[in-house]
């Protein structure tokens, strides 16, 4: 009994992770997206990065509004690190 019932509080706290909006990684996301737009040199690469990032917010924004929460949180992760890739490919010299 205790194992089923351990089981079933692990795959209810796994299930509410999926459950609520991903509002810190859309923030986080924003702010990668933010600062590669502040970084005045630009480059094809860069700007090819940072247009990818803003689509992927755009995706990110309408699975939350679907409420696919997980999806949203898969896609913001993926376009805070496109926003910093621009951010790197700016700052090659």
């Amino acid at each position: 009994m205790r194992l089923g019932v351990a089981g079933f509080v692990i795959a209810v706290m796994l299930s509410s992770c999926a459950t609520t909006p991903p509002v810190q990684e859309m923030a986080d996301a924003r702010s990668a997206i933010q600062a590669a737009r502040e970084i005045p040199r630009t480059n094809l690469p860069a700007e090819l990065a940072l247009k990818s990032a803003e689509q992927m917010l755009a995706e990110a924004a309408d699975a939350i509004r679907k409420e696919h929460y997980e999806q949203a949180r898969q896609i913001a992760l993926a376009a805070k690190r496109k926003a910093q890739s621009a951010v790197q490919y700016k700052q090659k010299p």
